[in-house]
């Protein structure tokens, strides 16, 4: 598509002139020696992709005109050309906008590289803006869902927190209660929308492998290490970095951790140079961090560091009759994805939903959901058309394993990934709890968890 360029220059001939010029280099191009009238063209017409401005006009500066793009919300690159003697008056409109200034008499070539350079950088603008604002209408406040008091109270503390861009925030809840989506609505919704949010999370990696992803390293801090690479804190700069399940971090990388917080400076492994950066750290936990700080497994001092606003997400058993109005935006959402028209549920259905105890919570909901749909034969989501998992193999409430059936004439191998499969199926509890209750160390349980290839069996 043709790029457009408007000339503002009161002199007629140097319109004239830049016009032949850029034309034959493929550009659309229109001349003004007023500026007043350039603005009001763009009142009825879309905005062009660049414009080159002279600084002194008779009308208005070129400062001036900067100031009367910004008004009318006019995000448009523009280059300001000026004589030697004004070259500092250019600068000063630098600073109020302008993309950058050509000195007059005015070079060709570096006319023309600046209006390349120009364009480019504002269509990669545009097309992250565009990325920026579909992300937030997928996180919008009101896309966490609920009318019960716990679910108003996290929405009104969301809203609250995106004016507060800086402040570290802790995420708490069972497991599946939507830790994530709340901390990317608090992203989106906030200053540093424009910038990345990132996440990882502690319990996925051991140590060595976490310390490297969050502060990077540089060539040669280690045997593989062949190229110096950014970690997670670098590649977060102005925006968030989100860290699920802060609980299974080590006490020597929680130290490193509560330093980053209190001085935002850190040094990749290897490296003797600090890095201070402006990140945004939000922090999760399915785990009673209060009682791990008791047990002397989570640093006492890090943990007011990160509790100073803790956001409590709500179990959905605890959400009244909120299931159901979840549920019903995930009929929505599933009959998009699956090419269905599903109404809702019958009574009985509705029953037996209202009367599950959900112990993996919204994210068992949704797994419910998709298989119901599936399979379901009616306008209507009959009881038999959901499959619950029964008390005697869910366990309680608060996370125990339940019965657990094993056949005969099968492996002790076997038995052991079944039973780990199980326990961490129905655990909501963190990774070193979990190795706790089945007597091996974090360390170990990650290495049969990646032997038996249990991470893609188990959403957490």
């Amino acid at each position: 598509m043709q790029k457009r360029v408007f000339i503002v220059d009161d002199e007629p001939k140097i319109g004239t002139l830049f016009t032949n010029v850029l034309e034959r280099d493929g550009y659309h191009v229109e001349a003004f020696v007023n500026p007043v009238r350039m603005l009001d063209e763009l009142g009825d017409r879309e905005p062009p992709d660049v414009i080159l401005a002279d600084m002194m006009m008779p009308e208005m500066t070129g400062v001036e005109l900067l100031d009367a793009l910004n008004e009318r919300e006019v995000g448009v690159p523009v280059i300001i050309m000026t004589a030697h003697s004004s070259v500092q008056t250019a600068v000063e409109a630098m600073r109020q906008g302008a993309f950058h200034y050509l000195q007059k008499p005015v070079n060709l070539e570096e006319m023309r590289a600046l209006l390349e350079k120009a364009i480019d950088l504002y269509g990669a603008q545009q097309e992250l803006d565009e990325i920026k604002e579909k992300q937030q209408a997928e996180y919008p406040i009101s896309g966490i869902l609920g009318e019960s008091d716990p679910i108003v109270q996290v929405r009104e503390t969301i809203q609250t927190l995106t004016g507060a861009s800086n402040t570290t925030v802790l995420f708490s809840g069972e497991t599946g209660t939507g830790k994530n989506l709340a901390a990317q609505t608090l992203h989106y919704n906030s200053a540093r929308s424009r910038e990345a949010f990132t996440e990882i999370n502690c319990a996925a990696l051991p140590d060595n492998l976490l310390e490297a992803e969050l502060f990077g390293y540089e060539k040669g801090a280690f045997t593989d290490a062949s190229n110096a690479k950014p970690g997670m804190f670098e590649i977060a700069d102005g925006g968030t970095l989100f860290l699920d399940e802060i609980d299974s971090m080590s006490l020597a990388l929680q130290a490193k951790l509560l330093s980053f917080l209190e001085s935002r400076t850190f040094r990749r492994l290897g490296g003797v140079e600090d890095r201070t950066v402006n990140t945004r750290v939000l922090c999760a936990t399915n785990a009673d961090l209060e009682s791990s700080v008791k047990d002397k497994t989570f640093r006492k001092d890090l943990f007011f560091r990160i509790n100073v606003v803790n956001v409590k997400m709500p179990a959905l058993r605890h959400m009244e009759r909120d299931v159901m109005i979840i549920a019903d935006s995930l009929i929505d959402r599933f009959n998009n994805e699956l090419k269905r028209n599903v109404q809702g549920f019958t009574e009985d259905a509705e029953a037996k939903m209202l009367d599950h105890m959900w112990p993996g919570n919204v994210r068992e909901l949704r797994n419910v959901l998709e298989r119901a749909m599936i399979f379901a034969q009616d306008v209507r989501i009959t009881a038999e058309d959901l499959t619950l998992a029964p008390p005697s193999q869910i366990g309680d409430v608060h996370g125990t394993a339940g019965a657990f059936q094993f056949p005969l004439g099968r492996t002790i191998e076997d038995l052991e990934k079944a039973y780990i499969l199980r326990t961490l199926q129905t655990r909501d509890e963190s990774y070193a709890s979990i190795a706790d209750s089945l007597g091996i160390s974090k360390k170990t349980l990650w290495d049969k968890r990646k032997r038996y290839n249990l991470d893609e069996q188990v959403e957490r």
